[in-house]
This record gives C-alpha cells, sequence and structure tokens, in this order.
C-alpha cells in the first residue's frame, strides 16, 4: 500500500473516531437528560404526593375539629342556654311600625321640556319664520306629551299610595288585633287559666336559641291549677347526638380515613350528661320566663321516640324525669352544677342509667294524667318493707333491665329458688345470673347465701346475686368471700333503684328519714282545672 493510501486510511479511522466521540458526548448528555427529566418526575410526583398526603391530613384534622366542636357544644349546652335572656310575653307582641311607602320610580316628577334647547336655527330671510313655528310646534308637542305623562304618574302614585294605605291600616289592624290578643294571654295567665299557661309556656320553650341543630323540640304540655304545677312531656335527643368517633386520622399505606372509635363509656355517659341538660335547661326556660309567679313547681318527663328493648315495638321511652319546686330550683347556680349530679341528687330526679340502650325509668306525673287526682313522684314512692312479693320481684328485674341486662321473674310455682333470671351481655364480666329477693326486716341467715350458692352450681350460672331489703351477718359475707356470689343490702340496694331512676324507699315517709330513691313531688288535686297542648 502507498503512503498515499496509508493517509486516506489514517484520515477515515479518524474521522470514524471523533464520530464515535461525538456520538457518545450526545448519548451521555441524553442519558444526563434522561436522568435529569426523571428526577424532576419524581420530584413532582413526590410533591403531589405530599401535596395529596398533606390535603387528606387537612381534612382529616377538620372532621376532628368538628368532632371536637360538636363535643364541646354539648357539654356546654346548659351553660349556653343560662346566658340567653328570658322569654317574656312582649316577645310575643309586634311593633306596629310598617315599612314605609316607597313609590320608587313615581315619586319622581316628569320632566317638563325647557323652551330654551326648542330654538329656531339661526339664519335671516326666507324661511326663519317657518324654522320658528316648526320650533315652537315642536316644544308644544313635547309640553303635551309631558304634561300627559305627569299625569299619568300622579294618577298611578295616588292609585299605589292608595294600595299602600289600604294595606297598611289593615297590617295595623291585625298587629293590633294579635298584641290584643297577647294582653288577654297575659291577663288569663296571671289569672293562672291552664290554657293560656300551656300557650305561653309552650311558646317560651319554643323560642330557645341555644337547642343544637338537630335537636327535637316538641312538647306535649298540661297546667294543673290547684297545684300551681306545670306537667311536660319533652322530646330528648337520640343517642346518635352523640359522635361515635373521637377522631379521624389518615392512614397513608390504606390511603383512607379511619376513625377512632370513641369509647363506650365515655359516649354513655356524656349521652347520660346531656339528657340532664336538657331537661335542666327546660326547667330554666320555664321558671325563668314565669316573671309573674304562675308555676309553684314544674315536672319535665324526658322522652325518646325509639323501640322498646322490652316489646322490640317502637315507643315513646321515658329517660329522664324530674319535678322541681321554684324555691328549690331558684337556689342552683346552673352554671356551675354538674348536670347529673344537679338533676338526680339536687333535685332528686331519675335519669336512665342505659339510656343508649334504651332502659326507661319510671316517669312522673304526665301531661294526661292533670286533673285526675292522681299522684306523682316521690311522697309515694313504693316501701320496699311492704310492697307485694310478685311486685318486688319486678321491681328487682326492673333494676337489672336498667343496668343494661335481659332479664326476667322466674314462674314462682317452680323456680327452683331463683327468683330473678338475668343474662349481662358483656363479653368479659358477663354471663348467666341468678337472683334470689329476701324481704326481710332481720338479717339474712348465711344459709340463704350457702343455698344461692348451690342453686349458682346446680344451674352453672355465672353468679348468684342474692337482694334483700335488711342485710347480712359477718358470716354470709365470709362465707361469700372469693365465690361467683354479690350481697346486696336494703341501702344499697335503693341507692342503686336511685341510680337507675327507679323508686323504692324503705319504711317512714318520702322525706321524712326514711331511705329513699327518688326526690319528693307534688300532689295534683282531684278536679283540677288543666289545659293541655302538643
Amino acid at each position: 500500500m502507498g503512503r498515499r493510501s496509508s493517509g486516506l486510511v489514517g484520515a477515515w479511522a479518524e474521522a470514524q473516531r471523533r464520530e464515535e466521540m461525538r456520538r457518545q458526548a450526545a448519548h451521555r448528555a441524553w442519558q444526563r437528560d434522561q436522568r435529569e427529566f426523571e428526577r424532576a418526575r419524581v420530584r413532582g410526583e413526590r410533591a403531589q404526593q405530599a401535596a395529596y398526603r398533606q390535603g387528606r391530613e387537612a381534612e382529616a384534622r377538620r372532621r376532628t375539629e368538628e368532632i371536637e366542636a360538636r363535643v364541646a357544644a354539648l357539654g356546654g349546652l346548659l351553660v349556653a342556654g343560662c346566658a340567653e335572656p328570658p322569654f317574656r310575653p312582649g316577645a310575643l307582641r309586634q311593633a306596629e311600625e310598617l315599612e314605609p311607602f316607597a313609590p320608587g320610580a313615581l315619586a319622581q316628577p316628569v320632566a317638563m321640556p325647557d323652551p330654551a334647547r326648542y330654538q329656531p336655527q339661526a339664519g335671516w330671510g326666507f324661511g326663519a319664520q317657518q324654522r320658528q313655528a316648526e320650533a315652537r310646534a315642536r316644544f308644544e308637542r313635547d309640553w303635551q306629551a309631558a304634561v300627559a305623562a305627569e299625569e299619568q304618574r300622579q294618577r298611578q302614585l295616588a292609585a299605589y299610595r292608595e294600595q299602600y294605605d289600604r294595606w297598611a291600616a289593615a297590617r295595623r289592624a291585625e298587629i293590633r288585633r294579635h298584641n290584643a290578643g297577647i294582653a288577654e294571654l297575659e291577663a288569663a295567665l296571671g289569672r293562672g287559666e291552664p290554657e293560656a299557661v300551656v300557650e305561653y309556656f309552650s311558646a317560651a320553650l319554643y323560642a330557645g336559641a341555644v337547642w343544637p341543630e338537630g335537636f327535637p323540640r316538641r312538647v306535649t304540655a298540661a297546667f294543673d291549677a290547684a297545684g300551681r304545677r306545670l306537667v311536660l312531656d319533652w322530646e330528648l335527643p337520640r343517642y346518635e347526638v352523640v359522635p361515635a368517633a373521637r377522631a379521624v386520622r389518615y392512614v397513608v399505606s390504606a390511603d383512607e380515613e379511619r376513625e377512632t372509635a370513641r369509647p363506650a363509656g365515655q359516649r354513655r355517659g356524656l349521652y347520660r350528661e346531656v339528657l340532664a341538660q336538657c331537661v335542666l335547661l327546660v326547667l330554666r326556660d320555664v321558671f325563668a320566663a314565669d316573671a309573674a309567679g304562675v308555676l309553684e313547681s314544674v315536672v319535665v318527663n324526658g322522652l325518646v321516640e325509639d323501640r322498646d328493648p322490652a316489646t322490640g315495638r317502637r315507643a315513646r321511652i321515658v329517660l329522664a324525669s324530674v319535678m322541681a319546686g321554684r324555691e328549690a330550683f331558684s337556689e342552683l347556680l346552673l352554671e356551675e352544677v354538674s348536670a347529673v349530679d344537679c338533676l338526680v341528687t339536687g333535685l332528686g330526679g331519675r335519669l336512665s342509667a342505659r339510656p343508649d340502650q334504651g332502659a326507661a325509668v319510671a316517669a312522673g306525673a304526665r301531661p294526661g294524667d292533670v286533673g285526675e287526682g292522681r299522684l306523682s313522684l316521690g311522697e309515694d314512692d313504693p316501701d320496699l318493707l311492704e310492697m307485694d312479693p310478685v311486685a318486688f320481684e319486678g321491681l328487682v328485674a326492673e333494676l337489672f333491665r336498667a343496668r343494661g341486662m335481659r332479664a326476667v321473674t322466674t314462674q314462682r310455682s317452680n323456680d327452683g329458688g331463683v327468683d330473678v333470671e338475668a343474662v349481662d351481655p358483656d363479653p368479659i364480666s358477663g354471663g348467666r345470673l341468678v337472683v334470689q329477693v329476701k324481704r326481710y326486716r332481720g338479717t339474712v341467715p348465711p344459709t340463704a347465701v350457702r343455698d344461692l350458692y348451690g342453686t349458682v352450681q346446680s344451674l352453672g350460672a355465672n353468679k348468684g346475686i342474692l337482694v334483700t331489703t335488711s342485710g347480712f351477718g359477718p358470716g354470709s359475707y365470709a362465707f361469700a368471700e372469693g365465690k361467683p356470689l354479690t350481697l346486696i343490702g336494703g341501702t344499697e340496694l335503693v341507692g342503686l333503684l336511685a341510680e337507675a331512676g327507679l323508686p323504692g324507699r324503705l319504711g317512714g315517709r318520702a322525706g321524712s328519714g326514711g331511705a329513699t330513691a327518688g326526690a319528693g313531688a307534688a300532689t295534683a288535686g282531684a278536679g283540677a282545672g288543666a289545659g293541655a297542648a302538643t
């Protein structure tokens, strides 16, 4: 190969080498661009994911804050209600001030034509007089049109004014009739006429502005004129008013919001607090509205529309009941009280121990009872020592049902030493319970406790409970130690009945020193006038 050929091959090889280097550099640049693009894509996805996550977390926090605000509003219901001004009859009156007459565009007169704008065009000679006549004709035509429009406006204005005056006169007459009716209502209220009392205090309850959204506001009322006692059935909110969730959190791995359940005991306690606040707020609104001193006492039965656990049917279940006298209620500082303690202990009312399960309490006087000479709560709570044995066993069974159990009395002819059978649904501490009821005045002997233990063993029950109106000696407690037995004496029984909102006392009369479940109440006088409204 000659020198010339060698030079050509070398140049070609160098060109190939340079081209390869260029291609490699371009490929590396492309790879860098691809890597940068991929990094930018990943950063963008991560930013989107972070923004999405932050949005979902913010939504979870918002829902949690809504739940907390709802719970705070439920807890502060009574305090908020006490801050509201009391209802007065004047709130029912209507002001006579009416909207003023407002004719709008009819109030503006029609603008009359300005003669200065109708001057003929300047110029001398032939046609000047004709132009002046034409200008005068245009002015007179527009003037006549303006006069006609003004006359039409005035006719329309007069008709509109007449229409307004007729409406205003009729409206003022209507307002005066209404206010005269309110004056008559006030006079009848002062005389204690039942229909007026019911109408006025129902209006006072419906006027309350603090009830949260979703709370029912239905009342049935009656007035016992002889006893100066107002009797109310007030519908309470259902258990669902208390949020089932305590908080909401966003779970990234599942990409979903999950609720943290509110503990059942906490939710039930808050619901009982809400019910107690509702009843106290009804009492507050009624007594605060009674500036004339018409009422001596008020009975409130708080009910819910729900399925009766005993029958499975829809029913109006009484979850709270109280009778409050004016003087005793006026001494309460409602802004400072614990609502449950105030209702049950301070006023001697009844509040369901298991309202979430529809466990009812004994109602006080009902609106349909007023004027029939019937007795209400408290003073005639049954003396457990004097009760019919079957009725006493039924009361004990009702106590277990009020505590969330299924309980029935047994057939007396073949009860095998068992008076009440109950099932506690608690999956840990529950099970089948056998209950013996001893209406004794003296101490229960240890043999009764030993017999109950034998019954528990023979029936394979989880626990035996002995309930008595009296008490137990040291031998009974020593034998029951370490065994699935519970001994309930008379004083403890009365306390449990009171906690469940059930009546019962041991000897004496209510308020005269005997142990009592529930509070005293007035008697509805026979033949008392009554009015009712729903």
